[in-house]
């Protein structure tokens, strides 16, 4: 098992990185996102890019979660389903409103 941890703060440079690629068959067991802002709510979007080229860049077709709201101080969860995953296939996290600051913990577990 490993995880992987990313701060989101907003900036627009934050979509164009992955926040999780994966380098062999891996299950995503979890996914916490933490937002550590003590004075703003954050509203992200995830997204999920296949490793088979068809696109490079997160688009609207990828998205597995929109504006999502984690409120101050407050954490979501993400464990209902596990999401399997093929090398090369990647996570993106994406914060429009710079307000909240989210830390984006991803557990794994290869296949």
């Amino acid at each position: 098992m490993a995880i992987t941890q990313t701060r989101i703060d907003g900036s627009a440079e934050q979509l164009g990185t992955a926040v999780f690629t994966a380098t062999a068959d891996t299950a995503v067991t979890t996914i916490h996102l933490c937002n550590i802002s003590s004075a703003a709510d954050a509203t992200l979007n995830v997204y999920l890019l296949p490793s088979d080229g068809s696109t490079t860049v997160p688009t609207e077709n990828n998205k597995l979660y929109n504006q999502l709201t984690v409120q101050a101080t407050d954490t979501y969860i993400i464990d209902t389903e596990k999401l399997i995953l093929a090398n090369g296939d990647k996570i993106f996290i994406e914060l429009p409103d710079s307000s909240g600051q989210i830390i984006a913990t991803i557990s794994t577990i290869g296949l």
